[in-house]
């Protein structure tokens, strides 16, 4: 029983690291200066740290499946250090998208999902309040890394970069010494096989077999469609702020912080609701307060009550996209294939990362003033109404089976 909190204390330090690129607008400034880009070409480089995550996570599920994690979160540690490091040298904007993009994104992969789904095993009892948890981590490493790393780029430039790739490389590879999964049948204390009503009906679905199911395809689809608004809000919300409300980029930054917050106490909330109701019923919850939370920033108009209110039922929603999946994923596909398997669930964020900024850019109407997002909003709200409708599909499949 001590030997998993040791394992869980480990993937909350690994989790707290990969979520730097949550942060990653903090740097835009002093890399566009660097690396002679614009604001857009600087933004592509999370899009390609995304898939890069999303494709080596795949390979880490593979890894981890078979060979257990201590090895691989050791290279992952060094490879994801070594990619923000390097971040300091980047020069050109080719230069950034190798670094930050190629590097530091493989080096995500080879984290994120394995230390997730490591932890979550050694918790069958109750994988929604832990996958709360250890996301949690993902929201505070966010608003450790924006202070931290403001500091840094102020005193140094981007050279700053040097410090947080070192001690992500430090972290990380300390936090792998405590990393081990259970043996097959290990169950906790006072926990017994009878009891997992849930997962013992489930048979454990192969990879390849997976991804020939239409359930597999529905849930893809609902998880893209459920993490939009979210992903749409994290990489817009200080223009928005600064367009509705009137505010000045400094005060715009303190929606950000808002919104971290509320991402973090939704993870906590939305795991242990996700235990109690299942996933499949806390995705309506989500998706529900999702829609009218977009509602409710299209017309509160310049109030910054209003506006807060509405910001934080958002992130909190959307925090609990990520805490449903990885128990959703066993709960559908078994746990014996569950690094690959939600490794490859994970691309659906990939689609997510593109389908946000591309909704937030493509329906801002420049002459409406203040109501500029007004049309992001509601096209925002139609994507979240077809997550509804997969949703109760899905709920439907799972129920005849």
């Amino acid at each position: 029983m001590q030997k998993r909190k040791f394992v869980f204390t480990a993937a909350f330090v690994i989790i707290f690291c990969c979520s730097a690129s949550a942060a990653f607008s903090v740097f835009s400034k002093p890399l566009q200066e660097a690396t002679g880009g614009n604001s857009a070409q600087v933004a592509l480089t999370l899009t390609i740290y995304q898939t890069f995550m999303a494709l080596f996570g795949i390979l880490s599920g593979k890894i981890i499946d078979k060979s257990g994690p201590k090895k691989l979160m050791f290279i992952g540690g060094i490879v994801f250090g070594l990619g923000w490091a390097l971040t300091a040298f980047a020069s050109s904007i080719p230069m950034l998208y190798l670094t930050t993009g190629l590097i530091a994104g493989a080096g995500n992969g080879l984290l994120y999902n394995p230390s997730l789904n490591m932890a979550l095993k050694w918790f069958p009892e109750k994988k929604g309040t832990m996958s709360g948890l250890l996301l949690a981590s993902a929201s505070v490493g966010p608003l450790a890394l924006s202070k931290v790393g403001a500091i840094l780029c102020e005193a140094m430039g981007t050279k700053g970069f040097i410090y947080i790739g070192i001690a992500y490389t430090i972290l990380v590879c300390i936090a792998s010494w405590f990393t081990a999964v259970p043996e097959d049948g290990w169950v906790p204390d006072g926990y017994t096989l009878e009891k997992q009503t849930d997962n013992n009906s489930v048979k454990d679905v192969a990879p390849g077999e997976m991804i020939k199911t239409v359930k597999f395809w529905i849930m893809l689809l609902l998880f893209a469609l459920s993490c939009t608004a979210g992903i749409m809000m994290i990489g817009s919300l200080s223009a928005i702020a600064q367009t509705q409300l009137g505010v000045d980029p400094i005060v715009a930054s303190n929606f950000v912080a808002v919104n971290c917050i509320a991402n973090l106490c939704g993870r906590l909330i939305i795991g242990k609701f996700c235990d109690k109701v299942g996933e499949a019923k806390t995705l309506i919850g989500i998706l529900v307060a999702t829609i009218l939370s977009l509602l409710g920033l299209k017309f509160v108009g310049s109030s910054i009550a209003l506006f807060t209110a509405c910001l934080v039922i958002l992130g909190g929603a959307f925090g609990g996209v990520l805490v449903v999946y990885p128990p959703l994923t066993a709960k559908n596909f078994g746990m014996k294939n569950q690094g690959m398997n939600y490794g490859i669930m994970f691309f659906a964020y990939a689609i997510g990362s593109l389908l946000g900024p591309q909704i937030a850019a493509r329906f801002v109407d420049v002459n409406a003033g203040m109501m500029a997002y007004g049309p992001v909003y509601m096209v925002a709200i139609g994507v979240a109404i077809v997550g509804l409708v997969f949703n109760f599909i899905l709920m439907s499949q799972m129920k005849g089976e």
